[in-house]
């Protein structure tokens, strides 16, 4: 009786905003109360919002579908892409993939649901999962066939307006060994050393014209990690994380893609010159100044710079 008497409470309490809901949720999303956002809770309704209320709302599967893009085409092995950064350079990819981690949706209040990933997949483990986009084709030798663009988990039923996710992976399963490690955590060219952990982003190619096009990489992870000794992964988070959190708007799972466009990464950025003595592109480290316009169009802070607001992801 005491729980009939609870049901009955919450469903007095709840919003009557006239927004669409499945079948056993409220209009915001809740699994009690008017299931059609009529403004009114029918006899059916009613029955429902107790048994849910008694019962909980069961879980429901939900796939997060990304792409990844360079400008208006999509990504393809070996693919050529012109106007690519401040020089509106040539620019041709041959490797583009990256991990993403505590994946959460946002109901239209702005509360945080954990996504609870599937753990009976080679692209995922824990909370982390890894976004191939790569075929292993000649224009991808680095890579491999298998490809994999959707992250896979369970939610409470309700309605979710927003997505949020880190661009990494987390400081407690960064510093392994990639070679003894299971899936996902096994992809070695997605691994820079026991010390600074993994690649949470790579993406490889060649700028400029074929004749005398330059290497381009782009490869985001943590820097300034400090142990006691090798092989002895470190205690304390790294002095530069570079795991940028990505909140997306206007977001619904069942139709919504999460675009990740390597050419507004680029935008601010010659990708044809490279900065003496320091690795090609932009591959994380604080004294290369080409990762100035990178870091702020991922959304983070790079030397005195403050982070800028992250364009790589969109939602379409």
């Amino acid at each position: 009786m005491k729980q009939l008497l609870k049901a009955m409470t919450l469903l007095a309490s709840i919003s009557t905003s006239a927004v669409f809901a499945q079948p056993g949720l409220d209009a915001n999303g809740q699994c009690i109360g008017d299931g059609d956002g009529n403004g009114a809770v029918a006899i059916n309704e009613l029955i429902t919002a107790v048994r849910n209320s008694l019962d909980g709302c069961a879980d429901r599967d939900i796939e997060l579908t990304f792409a990844a893009v360079v400008g208006g085409e999509a990504f393809q092995c070996g693919g050529t892409y012109e106007g690519i950064g401040t020089s509106n350079a040539t620019l041709r990819v041959t490797d583009f993939r990256f991990y993403v981690s505590n994946v959460r949706l946002l109901t239209p209040s702005g509360d945080e649901v954990p996504l609870a990933l599937d753990q009976e997949t080679i692209w995922q483990r824990e909370d982390v999962a890894l976004l191939d986009f790569e075929d292993g084709s000649s224009g991808c030798s680095f890579g491999n066939a298998l490809m994999n663009n959707i992250v896979r988990g369970t939610a409470p039923s309700g309605i979710y307006t927003g997505v949020r996710f880190d661009l990494g992976i987390p400081f407690d399963l960064n510093h392994g060994n990639a070679e003894t490690e299971t899936e996902p955590l096994n992809v070695t060219p997605m691994f820079w050393s026991w010390q600074g952990g993994y690649k949470f982003l790579r993406v490889d190619g060649f700028a400029g014209p074929i004749e005398n096009a330059i290497n381009y990489n782009l490869h985001l992870g943590s820097t300034g990690c400090a142990s006691a000794a090798p092989p002895i992964p470190p205690t304390q988070p790294c002095a530069n994380p570079n795991r940028p959190e990505i909140t997306l708007s206007g977001f619904n799972p069942a139709t919504s893609v999460i675009v990740a466009d390597l050419a507004t990464v680029l935008a601010d950025s010659n990708v044809e010159e490279n900065q003496a003595e320091s690795a090609p592109g932009c591959q994380s480290q604080p004294f290369d100044t080409d990762c100035t316009g990178v870091f702020s169009n991922l959304g983070l802070p790079f030397g005195d710079q403050p982070a800028g607001a992250q364009q790589f992801f969109r939602v379409e």
